[in-house]
C-alpha cells in the first residue's frame, strides 16, 4: 500500500484529495493544526492518519518526523503540499507576525518539509506543490499572498530540477481562485468566476496518475505563463 502525507487535510481542497486518495487505496496521514477535525476525519476513513501540527512554527518538521516515526511510516510516496493562508488587507496593514506567518505557511513550509522528508520519499515518489494563478499576476486585494505564491513557484521551479537528480517527480498546480472558506471568513462573497475545490482536486489527482508537471486549474490559466506584461498584469476580484 502506498503511502501519502497531505498538509492543510480537514477542509476544502485537502479533505477532497484525502477522500480520494483513499479511495485509491493509498494510507493517508493528513497534517492540520485542528485536532478536532483530524479525528472526524479519521473516524470516517479507516485508512487516515494524522499528525497535528502548525507550519507557522519553525519545529514543525521535527515534529512530523516524530510522528512518523511513532506511526511507523517508514516511506512516503506521495507529498502534497497544500496548506496555504491568506491575508485580505494592504500590504501597509500587515503586521511582521501576519507577515512571517504568511511567507512561512505558504512559502517556506512545502520546502523545508520537502527536504526533510528526502529520507523517507524513494525514488519513483511524487511531491506537489498546489501554488496559484496568482503566482502570474498581482491582485490588490491579496498582496502578501501574491508574493508569498510567487515566491513558492520559483522554489518549486528549482526543487524540480533538483528532485529529478533524486529520481523524485515533482507537480506544480496553479489553480484560480477556489471557494473555500477564506472568502467566509473574511466576511466577503465569492469572486465571479470562483471554481469549486473539486474540480482542483480532480485535477491534481488526474495530473499525478498521467505523471504532468504542471496542472492548471482552468486548463487556460496556462495562458498566464505567456503575458508580455507578467508580472504586472493586475487583477481585482469581481463579486
Amino acid at each position: 500500500m502506498k503511502t501519502a502525507l497531505i498538509t492543510g487535510a480537514t477542509g476544502g481542497i485537502g479533505r477532497l484529495l484525502v477522500e480520494g486518495l483513499v479511495g485509491r487505496g493509498y494510507r493517508i496521514v493528513g497534517v492540520a493544526r485542528n485536532g478536532e477535525k483530524l479525528r472526524e476525519l479519521q473516524e470516517k476513513l479507516p485508512a487516515f492518519e494524522y499528525i497535528i501540527a502548525d507550519l507557522s512554527k519553525e519545529d514543525f518538521p521535527g515534529t512530523i518526523l516524530e510522528e512518523l516515526e511513532r506511526l511507523g511510516v517508514e516511506r512516503v510516496d506521495l507529498l502534497i503540499n497544500n496548506a496555504g493562508l491568506a491575508v485580505r488587507k494592504p500590504l501597509l496593514e500587515h503586521s511582521r507576525e501576519e507577515l512571517e506567518n504568511l511567507f512561512r505557511v505558504n512559502t517556506l513550509a512545502p520546502v523545508e518539509l520537502t527536504r526533510m522528508l528526502l529520507p523517507v520519499l524513494p525514488k519513483g515518489s511524487t511531491v506537489v506543490f498546489v501554488i496559484s494563478g496568482v503566482a502570474f499576476i498581482n491582485v490588490p486585494e491579496l498582496p502578501s499572498y501574491c508574493a508569498a505564491k510567487g515566491a513558492l513557484h520559483y522554489l518549486a521551479v528549482n526543487l524540480e530540477r533538483e528532485l529529478e537528480g533524486r529520481g523524485i517527480n515533482v507537480v506544480r498546480v496553479y489553480p484560480k481562485q477556489v471557494k473555500t472558506g477564506f472568502f467566509t471568513r473574511n466576511g466577503v462573497p465569492y469572486p465571479k468566476g470562483s471554481i469549486e475545490p473539486a474540480a482542483v482536486a480532480g485535477a491534481i489527482l488526474e495530473g499525478i496518475e498521467r505523471g504532468r508537471r504542471e496542472v492548471f486549474v482552468p486548463g487556460y490559466l496556462k495562458l498566464l505563463k505567456y503575458l508580455p506584461n507578467w508580472p504586472v498584469f493586475t487583477y481585482r476580484f469581481r463579486y
